[in-house]
C-alpha cells in the first residue's frame, strides 16, 4: 500500500496516509473527504561505488554500534 500526501480543501490540513485501491481518505482534522492529493518528493538514490559506505558514515566511520552501511551490505564503514 502505497503513502501518499494530501491536503484537506475543507480545513486546509496537510497529511500522509496508506491508500488502498479505490479508497479515498479522510482528513484526520474535519473528517472532509475533500482532499487532494500533493505531489510526493522522490530522494536522490544513494552514491554507488567503492566510497559508498564512506559516505554513509563519514570519513572517520560511525563510532557507536552497527554502521548503516554495513547494515545495509555496502561495505567498510568509513574505508
Amino acid at each position: 500500500m502505497p503513502i501518499f500526501s494530501f491536503a484537506c480543501r475543507g480545513c486546509g490540513k496537510e497529511f500522509q496516509t496508506l491508500v488502498r485501491s479505490g479508497e479515498t481518505p479522510e482528513c484526520p482534522s474535519c473528517a472532509s473527504a475533500e482532499v487532494e492529493r500533493q505531489l510526493s518528493l522522490i530522494a536522490a538514490p544513494n552514491k554507488g561505488g567503492e566510497d559508498a559506505g564512506a559516505a554513509a558514515c563519514g570519513p572517520a566511520g560511525c563510532g557507536a554500534g552497527m554502521c548503516p552501511a554495513m547494515a545495509a551490505g555496502m561495505g567498510m564503514c568509513g574505508a
